[in-house]
């Protein structure tokens, strides 16, 4: 299993600073006019650093050596001047980049939780809810990590180095490349080390991944693993990945190491360097001490900056790992949709024509040559064993996945022509599991939809018998659900969304297996919401109890993705066919059932040593 997970991380791209700062710009650019105001402060920030050494430099030969109290006095209010600006210019580009950063993962954090929202079901099939989560949180926060420390330091930084290169070559060009001759073998080390990195960082993030995957799934599981006693087992399997990224982070601090002695070592080369050949060829390159000490000063501001560099991009490697995974997400294609919208008023008529599918090409066909017309304001019940097809019709309906092989209509109009959130408003589905969400009873029923009133909810609630079982509860309609409402009865979150559908109030109303896990005394109250709520209406129901499909118009008989018949209640029996002997069959197994508990009722009752 841990290997499993490993396998489904891998990443297949690699991105660079200058790719992801391509797919950055779109975001950038919409805060342009922010971003020429911080490129003007930056600029001036290093402009106003570089100055600084050679005031000392000025003031050594025109103040010092030639014993002038006022030129020193002038360079020190200079220096003064010059220090307090360059305060405010650090703040001021400090700020503002920061604010830019965050208002640009701002606009990229929206886009990426809108594009999540529409993507294929085939997406969500394959991809653990643990690792789309783990992109949207950890990856955009390291992805923030990268504007709000890495970029905004490498930038900065790499503007002091060029402005302290030009500032060196201004003073004498000959000694500056003398210092700075073995800069290239060092940069060219540490950024050999710093792609080492990267692979190590990619690969920690790949394991975090399925770890966070791995434990929601888990977590999610708690109940079955307890009760079959596979808790010791799967602590194994975490304790693997966590090792796994123990050993990855820790051989990430060893690489991250090597990086500080290289730059202490070019440090001290080049100011050696620097002191030798200035000292001793002092005039032949025509320098006076003033310069010579600048010279010095600037190098050793050089080391900084080219030393923070080094350290932001070791760690925006963790970074650009992050931004490979978020970019890929949102390279993951969404689903199909188109903007036409269903005819008003909306008929009902529901037509499947020559429709076969499969999930994928590897799998075999779920539905063969599917022909079906529902006709307006008509009952028609799905009957048929586990994996004959009926939910992917529901799904199909739904346009859950594209439609490859036949067609869809509703009132005569593809659905492949209608935008998928207008379709799916028309119809309205109950799962024999449904979603409970955190919140109250009435924010559950009504998904903090402003369009339905209280008035609606109370009235779906009321049809539904939510209120009869929810009055036993503290607060009724607004009585709290607890997360995926493990706070109520099974029943009791079913009749919650049964009245969500009722309080949407659909055109084509569908009930997958909704009374499957329901007691009697609910089931009958909601087979009574059906009848109000089908009237009239028309209406899919998916449903292994065939008591609770007699009445409706028409049943449909479901085997290996095929229709092998159709036909009433009544019909079917007549026929003798398929339905008639599943019917049979539950009926006794339901008489069975109810002449052994009179049997166990009697021997219960019976006087003891009684026969």
């Amino acid at each position: 299993m841990t290997q499993e997970y490993i396998k489904k991380e891998s990443t297949v791209r690699t991105m660079t600073l200058k790719a992801i700062l391509v797919r950055m710009w779109p975001f950038l650019s919409s805060h342009l006019i922010q971003v020429v105001f911080v490129v003007g402060i930056v600029l001036l920030f290093v402009v106003v650093g570089r100055a600084l050494p050679l005031l000392f430099g000025y003031a050594i030969d025109e103040g010092i050596k030639k014993q002038q109290a006022e030129v020193i006095f002038y360079v020190a209010m200079a220096y003064l001047t010059f220090e307090v600006t360059r305060a405010i210019l650090a703040f001021g580009q400090s700020y503002l980049m920061q604010r830019l950063g965050n208002r640009t993962l701002y606009d990229l954090r929206e886009t990426l939780i809108h594009h999540v929202q529409h993507l294929s079901n085939n997406f969500f099939d394959k991809t653990p809810v643990g690792r789309t989560v783990t992109r949207i949180t950890n990856d955009m926060a390291a992805l923030g990590e990268l504007f709000a420390q890495g970029f905004t330091a490498i930038f900065v930084n790499s503007l002091e180095i060029v402005s302290i290169f030009i500032a060196l070559c201004f003073i004498s060009v000959r000694l500056t490349f003398l210092t700075v001759v073995v800069a290239p073998v060092i940069i060219w080390m540490s950024l050999k080390i710093s792609r080492s990195l990267r692979e190590v960082s990619q690969a920690a993030k790949k394991v975090l991944s399925s770890i966070n995957s791995f434990t929601a799934e888990n977590l999610n599981g708690m109940k079955i693993l307890q009760l079959f006693n596979r808790t010791d087992s799967s602590r194994k399997h975490f304790q693997e990945l966590s090792f796994k990224y123990r050993h990855l982070q820790l051989l990430t601090v060893k690489k991250f190491a090597l990086l500080w002695p290289l730059l202490e070592g070019f440090s001290v080369a080049t100011v050696a360097t620097a002191l030798f050949f200035g000292g001793y060829f002092r005039e032949t390159l025509d320098l006076t001490v003033g310069e010579l000490s600048a010279f010095v000063l600037l190098l050793q501001s050089f080391f900084r900056p080219f030393r923070v560099i080094l350290e932001r991009y070791s760690q925006m490697q963790n970074s650009l790992a992050s931004a490979d995974r978020v970019f890929a997400m949102l390279d993951e294609a969404k689903e199909e949709n188109t903007k036409g919208r269903l005819r008003s008023p909306v008929q009902g008529l529901v037509t499947y024509e020559n429709l076969s599918f499969r999930y994928s090409k590897d799998n075999p066909y779920i539905l063969k040559g599917i022909h079906l017309e529902i006709q307006p304001g008509e009952s028609v019940a799905l009957v048929g064993r586990t994996g004959s097809g009926k939910s992917s019709m529901i799904k199909l309906l739904q346009k859950m996945y594209p439609l490859e092989e036949g067609k869809i209509f509703i009132d005569g109009q593809p659905i492949n022509e209608i935008e998928n959130g207008h379709l799916r408003s028309h119809i309205g589905v109950v799962q024999q599991e449904n979603f409970i969400f955190k919140g109250s009873v009435a924010s559950n029923i009504r998904l903090d939809n402003p369009d339905i009133s209280d008035e609606q909810v109370q009235q779906a609630a009321k049809l539904t018998g939510c209120l009869d079982i929810l009055e036993r509860r503290r607060g009724g309609l607004n009585a709290k659900v607890e997360e995926n409402g493990s706070n109520l009865s099974v029943g009791e979150r079913q009749l919650i969304a049964f009245a969500r559908v009722l309080a949407f109030n659909p055109d084509i109303f569908v009930l997958d297996e909704a009374t499957a896990n329901i007691d009697s005394e609910s089931e009958l109250k909601i087979q009574q919401a059906t009848e109000v709520i089908t009237k009239n209406r028309t209406s899919i129901i998916i449903a292994h109890r065939l008591s609770t499909i007699k009445n409706c118009d028409r049943i449909v008989i479901m085997s290996h993705g095929e229709i092998i018949e159709i036909g009433s209640h009544n019909e079917l029996l007549k026929k003798g066919g398929y339905y008639a002997d599943l019917y049979h069959s539950q009926f006794e197994h339901l008489k069975n059932n109810f002449e052994d508990q009179k049997t166990r009722v009697a021997e219960a009752e019976a006087p003891q040593g009684s026969v």
